[in-house]
Order: C-alpha cells, then sequence, then structure tokens
C-alpha cells in the first residue's frame, strides 16, 4: 500500500511539473502562434479520434463477422462430429463384417473337408450301386419268371398227356415251390422298395444340403458385396460432406415424390367423399321414393281392403237372396201341389154326385180353414233348415 502511494504520488508530481512546464513554454508563445498550436492539437486529437471510431468499427466488424463464422460454423462441426462418428460406426461394422466373413469362410472350409462331405459323397455312390444293382436283379427276376412260367406251363402239359415221368404231384410241388420264390421275390421286392424310399430320403437330405450350401454361398456373396462396398465407400471428409449431400438431394427427390402421391392421394379422396355424397343423396332420394310407394301401396291397400269386405258383403246378400229365391220356389211349388191336390179332390166329389154315388161318411170332410199355405206372411228361410 504504501508503494502504491509513492507511486501514485511521484505521478502526480510529474504531471504538475510537465504541466508547469507546458504552461511556461505557452505562456511565451505569441497570441497567434498560441492558436496554431491548439489547431493543430485540435486535428491531431480529431484525426487521433476518426481513427478510434474506425478501429472501433473494424472491431465491431469483425466480432460480428466471427460471431457469424461461429454460427455458421457449429452445423459444420456438428455434421463434421456426426461424420467422424458415421466413420467409426462403418469401421466397426467393416471389422465385425471382417470378422464374420472370416469365420464364415473358415466354417465354410470345415463343412468342406468335414466327415458330412465324405458321407455324402459315399451315400451318392453306394445309391448309384445300390441302383444298379436293383434294376439288374429286377431284369434277371423278370427273365427267371417268365422261362419259369414257360417251364411249368410245358411241365403241365406233360404231365396231363402223360409225355414225362414228372407225376401231377411233383407238378403241384413245383408249383408250391414257385409260389415259394414268388413269395420270396415279393420280399425282396418289398425290400427294394425300403431301400429306394431309403434312398430317396437320401436323395432330399442332400438337396436340402445343397440348398443350404447354395443359401451360405448367397450370403457369403452378400457379405462379400457389402465389404467390397464399405471398401470401396467415401473415406475423406469432403467425400462423406458429397455423399451425405447426394442422400439428402435424393431424401428430398423422394419427399417431392411422396408429396405427389399425397396430393394424388388427396385428389382421390375428395372425389370418393364427392362420389359417396353424392351416392348418398341418391340413396335419400330413393329412400324418399320408396317411401312414397310404401304409403301408395298402403293406400292401395286400405282400398282393396275396403273393396274386398264390400265384396264380401255383397256376396253375403248375393247368398241370401239366392236362398230366399230357392225357398220361395220351394213354397210356390208346395202352393201348386197343394192347389192341385184341392181341385182334385173337387173334380172327384163332382164326377162322383154326376155319377150318383153317395159320399163316403167315414171320410170326413175337409173342415174350412185358412187356405192352403197359411195367411202369414212369408218368412225367408232356407231351404236347409226346412229340410
Amino acid at each position: 500500500m504504501g508503494r502504491a502511494e509513492t507511486t501514485n504520488g511521484k505521478a502526480a508530481a510529474g504531471d504538475d511539473v510537465d504541466r508547469a512546464a507546458l504552461a511556461g513554454m505557452l505562456s511565451g508563445y505569441g497570441q497567434e502562434q498560441l492558436v496554431d498550436e491548439v489547431i493543430t492539437a485540435w486535428e491531431e486529437l480529431a484525426s487521433a479520434n476518426k481513427d478510434l471510431a474506425n478501429s472501433n468499427q473494424r472491431n465491431r466488424v469483425m466480432e460480428l463477422d466471427l460471431s457469424e463464422r461461429e454460427e455458421l460454423g457449429a452445423p459444420d462441426r456438428a455434421r463434421l462430429m456426426k461424420a467422424d462418428e458415421d466413420l467409426r460406426d462403418r469401421e466397426a461394422r467393416i471389422i465385425h463384417l471382417e470378422r464374420m466373413l472370416d469365420d464364415t469362410r473358415r466354417e465354410k472350409e470345415a463343412i468342406a473337408n468335414s466327415v458330412g462331405a465324405i458321407r455324402i459323397d459315399e451315400l451318392e455312390r453306394n445309391e448309384n450301386d445300390l441302383s444298379e444293382k436293383v434294376e439288374s436283379q429286377a431284369n434277371i427276376i423278370g427273365e427267371l419268371e417268365a422261362k419259369l412260367d414257360q417251364l411249368v406251363e410245358a411241365l403241365e402239359k406233360a404231365a396231363e398227356a402223360g409225355l414225362t415221368s414228372i407225376t401231377a404231384d411233383e407238378v403241384r410241388n413245383l408249383n408250391h415251390e414257385l409260389e415259394d420264390a414268388h413269395r420270396k421275390i415279393e420280399a425282396e421286392q418289398i425290400e427294394n422298395n425300403t431301400v429306394s424310399e431309403e434312398r430317396d430320403k437320401l436323395r432330399e437330405m442332400v438337396t436340402q444340403t445343397k440348398s443350404l450350401l447354395e443359401q451360405r454361398d448367397l450370403r457369403l456373396k452378400e457379405l462379400d458385396g457389402q465389404m467390397q462396398r464399405m471398401m470401396d465407400g467415401p473415406r475423406s471428409i469432403s467425400a462423406e460432406h458429397d455423399y451425405l449431400v447426394e442422400q439428402i438431394e435424393e431424401l428430398k427427390r423422394r419427399l417431392l415424390e411422396r408429396n405427389r402421391e399425397y396430393e394424388a392421394l388427396r385428389r382421390r379422396e375428395r372425389r370418393l367423399h364427392r362420389d359417396v355424397f353424392e351416392r348418398d343423396e341418391r340413396i335419400q332420394q330413393m329412400q324418399l321414393t320408396i317411401s312414397d310407394i310404401e304409403g301408395g301401396l298402403s293406400d292401395r291397400t286400405a282400398e282393396l281392403k275396403t273393396l274386398e269386405e264390400v265384396h264380401d258383403r255383397m256376396a253375403a246378400e248375393v247368398d241370401g237372396l239366392r236362398k230366399s229365391e230357392r225357398t220361395r220356389g220351394v213354397v210356390s211349388g208346395a202352393f201348386q201341389d197343394s192347389l192341385g191336390v184341392l181341385r182334385t179332390h173337387e173334380q172327384t166329389k163332382a164326377r162322383r154326385e154326376e155319377l150318383g154315388i153317395e159320399d163316403d161318411d167315414s171320410i170326413p170332410e175337409l173342415g174350412e180353414g185358412s187356405a192352403p199355405g197359411g195367411s202369414a206372411a212369408p218368412a225367408l228361410k232356407d231351404i236347409e233348415d226346412l229340410e
């Protein structure tokens, strides 16, 4: 603290001395020279202020440029860091794929040199040998069967004709032996069929093994292609940047295509909505038409019911009139019959009087009464009720 105060005191004393010296020097100048000195000092101060303003402006511009470069460089740095991460990931993937390729190659060599391949070759050779043997034996057996059939037929004919010393029993024994031979041959054929089935199974196993080997070879080729593409891919930052730019352009192009497809789908959706709206309107109109038709049908049904009721009533009236007509006809017929009987009786009585025949008192005369048919008003009754 003491040293600082001493230093400040010395500086203040020095400034006072310089100021006193400057005041003494200026007091010795004339007025014009003093004005010139003041103007010169003012110009120097103005130029210094101008230089300071220019330097401040340049500093501000440099600060703005620096901040802008920092802002512009931040995405570049982020992309650079991302590219570095992608590069490290791809290098790790390349290493992993190389290891997988080495493993698959070793596995391929092991499978190629394994006992399974040797066994498959041996089975194929055995299969070919067995097939050849089976074919040859089948041919021989067929020839022997044909010859045996011919021999048996010849022996049977000779035994029947008595041209040989072999009896029929011996022929039968030979037939039994032949049947046994046939059964043995059938058993051998069954065994051959079993062998052929096993051979087919072995062929299927060989085919499956070959298909698996082909799939493994295809997978190895795909891994080789991926390795080659990874090895031939961009390694430098600029090439990676170009590659990413190409990918971005491709994604933009795909996005535009998807947008076009989306717009097409939107147009199609609007068209479908319009079609659905028009269809709904037509359906509503059809529903209204159907409701009108149903109302008309209900009205027509009511009219038909009314007409049916009127028809039933008129049919009942017609039936009643028909029944009354039948009743009236029956009544009039009975009345006519009674009148005929009365006239016949009167004629018989008059004829007796003319002939002078006396009346038989044993038969009483009809008393006076109402006319036949009665005097009451005719009633409408059914003829069936009268019966």
